[in-house]
């Protein structure tokens, strides 16, 4: 099967007038479409310690831990080494305690610096108030 050069010469000559279809990364800034789910990250001073969020990641990658029970203190890992950008934990969560960032280079020479440590002390629940309360 010979190949004749003539025959791509129009889509060779066609690409050099296009603008690339990459990014020059790292050089050039990409950022993440809409709806991107990253990395997930807790505002503790909403956690309530349910471990609702624990208890459906379908990685295992929450662990909660009580450091204190008399001080109502916890300890969540979340191990981002394990963790599947599913966004479960966010869903799961009913205090809206958890949120994912849009962080997604998170490239490390050793898996142990993808670990986030949270303490925290249990955050106590606010009872919604409506008009027709008050």
């Amino acid at each position: 099967m010979k190949l004749k050069l003539a025959a791509f010469l129009p889509e060779i000559i066609k690409h050099f007038f296009k603008k690339p279809a990459t990014v020059q990364y790292p050089f050039q800034k990409s950022y993440p479409p809409e709806g991107f789910r990253g990395t997930p990250i807790l505002k503790s001073e909403m956690c309530i310690a349910c471990k609702a969020c624990e208890r459906d990641c379908p990685a295992e990658a929450i662990e909660i831990t009580t450091v204190s029970a008399e001080e109502k203190t916890f300890r969540m890992v979340i191990h981002n080494d394990r963790c599947i950008h599913c966004g479960q934990c966010v869903d799961s969560c009913t205090t809206d305690a958890m949120y994912l960032n849009m962080d997604f280079e998170l490239a490390t020479d050793d898996r142990h610096n993808l670990k986030a440590v949270y303490d925290y002390r249990r955050a106590i629940p606010q009872k919604k108030t409506t008009a027709a309360a008050l």
